[in-house]
């Protein structure tokens, strides 16, 4: 997709909150395309916000937001170096930043070890998120659940968003996820403050990375290539649908 699409970005507020959003999840879980939207969200509504990819498998983020920033290399010292300098920046300049581990576990257990994040979100002042995305796979569930038991990132505010987009070819949305909501650990992960919300399937996602076009710039008909009627309401549709299950569940104010 289009790097940077979206208005004219704001500078750091010092009065406003910084949220330091983070992604979790195993591959192929639309985490990438979830942080993207958040990205794209604030953007939309001019607030400027740190991307951050520290995903060394795909690059994702990197590939679709110019400025960017990424590790020098997938050595955990020198991500863990680099996550230093995402926090310091985000203090110094009041700005809040969208975070893709990767996998997560590994650099957050590592990093666990050397600073407490939540401790030090608290103490200067930012609210952190933990974004975690789900496809219908019991694994998908089992990756999650060992990072929320791990109790090395696990802020009070955090989602479980459970992808329908990333469903298998062959199987019905319909009750994708009805065995992810009846497992026993997704229901004490809920108990324990987790918040699940639906992300549902946008059909003509394949068409906007194509074209290279961002969410909201596709939902509003810009881009050198931009949607057809029947496309862009598609778009808008989904982003409203999306927006409206996170405000009805008090979890849109979460968000950078």
């Amino acid at each position: 997709m289009a790097k940077g699409n979206g208005h004219a970005l704001a500078a750091g507020d010092p009065g406003a909150q910084v949220v330091l959003a983070v992604g979790l999840g195993r591959g192929f879980g639309g985490k990438s395309t979830g942080l993207a939207e958040l990205v794209w969200r604030a953007r939309n509504a001019g607030r400027e916000v740190i991307v951050a990819d520290g995903d060394p498998r795909s690059r994702t983020l990197a590939g679709m937001f110019e400025g960017a920033t990424y590790p020098p290399t997938e050595e955990l010292p020198d991500v863990k170096a680099w996550l230093t300098g995402v926090l310091n920046r985000m203090v110094r300049e009041r700005r809040s930043a969208v975070l893709d581990l990767g996998g997560g576990d590994r650099v957050l257990q590592e990093y666990g070890r050397d600073l407490r994040l939540v401790e030090f979100c608290a103490r200067r002042g930012i609210q952190p998120l933990a974004l975690y995305f789900l496809g219908p796979e019991e694994e998908d569930l089992r990756h999650v659940l060992s990072i929320w038991d791990a109790r090395y990132f696990r802020p009070e505010r955090a989602l479980l968003v459970l992808n329908e987009g990333v469903i298998r070819e062959g199987r019905t949305v319909a009750g994708a996820f009805e065995r992810t909501h009846q497992h026993p650990d997704f229901e004490r992960m809920v108990a324990e403050g987790a918040v699940p919300v639906l992300m549902q399937r946008l059909a003509c996602m394949d068409l906007l990375r194509q074209r290279g076009l961002g969410l909201y710039a596709a939902a509003a008909g810009d881009g050198d290539a931009p949607l057809d009627p029947v496309e862009q309401f598609m778009v808008e549709d989904w982003l409203a649908d999306l927006e409206k299950r996170r405000t009805d569940l008090g979890a849109a104010g979460w968000l950078p």
